[in-house]
């Protein structure tokens, strides 16, 4: 289950990159933007940077991937995809299905959230093209302190979750919100135990044209294995 976690909070920040026009960076006004832009969110690619860090170990994992997403309607589709690094895995997200695929070991593990789509969507919430307002619905929203990265003066805004049964596995979301746009180039998902993930986003391409509608893709042979939630 901690896996599956980690894999959900991999698509949280790219649902942000939708275009905001500038504007003053008070946490009212991002909340803002991020309403007026939440609609024109159709599709989206990224390059990923992932810091995993483990408190007990005090290890950091680092890893680089391919987000490509995309979204009709209240209907998500997305694929991260780290089949390049040593260890490669290709994460799917296929409405009400998460797909975890292992090319090493010619295993995907699937995961069928049925009745508990609550908890998914508290995850997805966090984006891909949710509003200012639905966020608010689902997490207590504070600004925090501005800092530049990759080159670009941010804003923090921290999220505290409210359901109960999300706080159980995420303290806080961190984001860091460039001053020209609605959308994240950094998030840190922490763990009540110290562990998190820290995530920064690259090459955003929003709205690229898709020949086809994402799937997941596997060759013949692949064993199928069902998950727990």
């Amino acid at each position: 289950m901690n896996r599956l976690f980690w894999a959900l909070t991999l698509f949280a920040a790219g649902a942000l990159f939708t275009a905001g026009a500038a504007g003053s960076d008070t946490l009212p006004a991002i909340l803002a933007r991020m309403d007026q832009a939440a609609p024109q969110l159709h599709t989206l690619t990224a390059d990923v940077a992932m810091d995993t860090y483990t408190a007990i170990l005090d290890d950091h994992t680092i890893e680089h991937g391919k987000l490509t997403l995309e979204r009709s309607g209240k209907e998500l589709r997305a694929i991260l995809d780290f089949s390049s690094q040593s260890d490669p895995r290709v994460i799917a997200v296929m409405g009400k299905i998460v797909q975890i695929y292992y090319p090493n070991l010619k295993l995907v593990q699937e995961y069928n959230f049925g009745n508990q789509t609550n908890l998914l969507n508290q995850y997805l919430l966090l984006g891909f093209g949710s509003s200012g307002t639905e966020l608010a619905q689902n997490y207590s929203i504070s600004g925090g302190s501005t800092a530049d990265i990759a080159g670009r003066q941010t804003a923090e805004i921290i999220l505290i979750p409210k359901d109960p049964q999300v706080k159980q596995r995420l303290k806080e979301v961190d984001m860091w919100i460039p001053h020209d746009a609605a959308y994240p180039i950094q998030q840190k998902f922490i763990q009540p135990n110290g562990d998190y993930r820290q995530t920064t986003y690259t090459n955003v391409r929003l709205n690229p044209p898709i020949q086809e509608p994402l799937a997941l893709k596997l060759p013949p042979g692949v064993k199928h294995q069902s998950g727990n939630q």
